[in-house]
């Protein structure tokens, strides 16, 4: 980013990223968030957009107070990938509850944190305070995030399992705590004059940014043990495609998370218009909402030919009429005609077609809409009906494979292979990082190696798992 923003183009996203007009002083602050809407919008992820321009921030072509609005509307932005996906889901309802409480929730947050202008300060503050803490110890935005998304939340779900009152109580005390000490640190920061002489002492150990006495910014950076800050990150002395690499490999990495554990591997869906539930193929097991029922095995199909012309022919009294089956809407009766055929006498997809055929419907599509349902019906598998009784009983909806198919170990082997190839991209990407941070304190380049092989064997170990399931599931 720092190679390309540079020259006019830093000057024009300076520009344009800083926008005021001076008539309407708050106007442009609310088209950066427009703007911070579309941009999201198009690349459907505020991660993208967000984390693109924070480094712009850093280097100062991007005042901190006009890269609120912008990730403001960024947070708007990203919920129209939650509608469109509950748009495409099988329950549009519970899908679009899902979608439009995100939506609510970040639109009534930009309502109390962004008309007011004094309240942008309550973000910003806290903000400059985290990056200042960052700033004076490096271990510190890590510590962060593992003590708001893993220790708080591990700590009130604990305390959630004890019962009602524990929460109120031990709740309501940590909660207390985390406030007072957060009211002791702007104190100390914005009027220590307000403290006891024993609040506003400066240990040794404490970081510049919450002294009441601030260090010299020399001696402050000793003191933490960090040098001055490095904007350009050896951009000229460093392999200029590991940025490239270390945000492709993060995409693959996600990726991988999303679909190697998940039972989505394989699927058995069938048409719109059939009943049955799909069924999803995972390398270790298989997901339906069918297997929260119980189930018993179908009987052996008993239609005839004079059966399936029989049930053809309940919803197609209309279908002598010279343009049936070209007209808006014929499929539905096709349907209809399909359904009745498979839920009174079990008719085959071969025997509904022979009766569709032999129906002689007017309009030239008469032959297609058949032809089309039929292939929208039919599998390329065997069907035996040599079972009987039970098939699966009620329970979880996500079954063990080996409990669906048959071959569940030869599937099994893909899963390991894509776990395999899971965690040597991770063993890459961190090869990646350790390169990019440690390159000018000692020579990199066994580590970079050490990153192109570990992600040339991953690729190696998901192209076998590939094969092995298309193998596994006959092409």
């Amino acid at each position: 980013l720092q190679s390309v923003f540079r020259g006019r183009a830093a000057i024009w996203m300076q520009s344009l990223l800083n926008l005021e007009f001076k008539s309407v002083p708050f106007l442009g602050d609310y088209v950066l968030l427009a703007f911070g809407i579309g941009i999201t919008i198009l690349m459907q992820s505020s991660s993208i957009t967000t984390s693109t321009l924070t480094p712009l921030v850093g280097v100062g072509l991007i005042s901190l107070e006009k890269m609120f609005p912008f990730t403001v509307g960024a947070n708007i932005g990203t919920t129209i990938t939650g509608i469109m996906s509950a748009l495409a889901s099988s329950n549009i309802k519970v899908g679009m509850t899902v979608a439009l409480a995100h939506l609510f929730f970040n639109l009534i947050g930009t309502l109390i944190w962004f008309p007011v202008p004094f309240m942008r300060a309550v973000p910003l503050s806290m903000a400059k305070f985290l990056g200042s803490m960052a700033a004076d110890l490096r271990w510190f935005p890590v510590a962060y995030i593992f003590t708001m998304f893993a220790v708080l939340p591990i700590i009130f779900f604990l305390l959630s399992l004890a019962g009602v009152a524990v929460v109120g109580v031990l709740g309501s005390l940590l909660f207390l705590a985390l406030l007072a000490l957060v009211i002791l640190t702007c104190l100390r920061s914005t009027r220590p004059h307000v403290l006891p002489e024993a609040l506003k002492r400066d240990p040794q150990c404490l970081p510049n940014t919450l002294r009441v006495q601030k260090l010299e910014e020399e001696n402050a950076a000793g003191a933490s043990g960090a040098g001055s800050g490095d904007a350009d990150l050896g951009a000229a002395q460093a392999w200029w495609q590991a940025p490239l690499g270390w945000a492709f490999t993060w995409c693959a990495i996600l990726l991988l998370i999303t679909g190697v554990p998940n039972a989505q591997w394989g699927n058995m869906k069938y048409a719109k218009f059939d009943p049955r539930e799909h069924v999803g193929i995972g390398a270790w097991s298989a997901c339906s909402t069918q297997y929260t029922e119980e189930m018993a095995w179908a009987s052996a199909p008993s239609c005839s030919m004079q059966d399936a012309n029989r049930c053809w022919s309940w919803h197609m009294s209309s279908c002598s009429s010279a343009d049936f089956a070209d007209t808006a809407g014929a499929n539905e009766m096709y349907e209809k005609s399909w359904e009745n055929c498979t839920a009174h006498y079990q008719c085959t997809p071969a025997q509904w077609q022979a009766a569709c055929l032999s129906g002689g419907c007017g309009g030239s599509g008469h032959e297609s809409q058949c032809e089309n349902l039929t292939a929208a019906v039919a599998r390329d598998f065997t069907v035996s009906y040599e079972s009987s009784g039970t098939a699966w009983g009620a329970g979880e909806a996500c079954r063990p494979l080996d409990e669906v198919c048959d071959n569940a170990g030869t599937i099994g082997h893909a899963g390991n292979f894509g776990v395999v190839g899971l965690l040597t991209t991770v063993v890459g990407q961190i090869c990646l990082l350790l390169y990019l941070f440690l390159r000018k304190r000692r020579d990199m380049s066994k580590v970079l190696w050490g990153a192109a092989g570990a992600f040339a064997f991953a690729w190696v170990m998901l192209l076998a798992s590939w094969a092995a399931f298309a193998s596994a599931m006959g092409g």
